[in-house]
């Protein structure tokens, strides 16, 4: 699967269910600095590589990507 392809389906994840979950969880758990993935949902301040695929193995374990 593409990166690009990875960026999208874990950016539309965050904007359809960012309301939903604890972005702070999320930030502890891939070791990023606080206040990424607010600043993406709230500015659309884009995400590190890095950091899209952390979030992207995190988000497959939830079973919704």
């Amino acid at each position: 699967m593409s990166a690009s392809n990875i960026r999208q389906r874990v950016e539309k994840w965050l904007t359809t269910y960012g309301h939903l979950i604890n972005k702070n969880a999320l930030e502890r758990e891939i070791n990023v600095s606080k206040g990424v993935i607010q600043k993406f949902i709230k500015y659309g301040k884009k995400i590190n590589d890095n950091h899209i695929k952390g979030l992207y193995k995190l988000i497959k374990k939830f079973g919704s990507i």
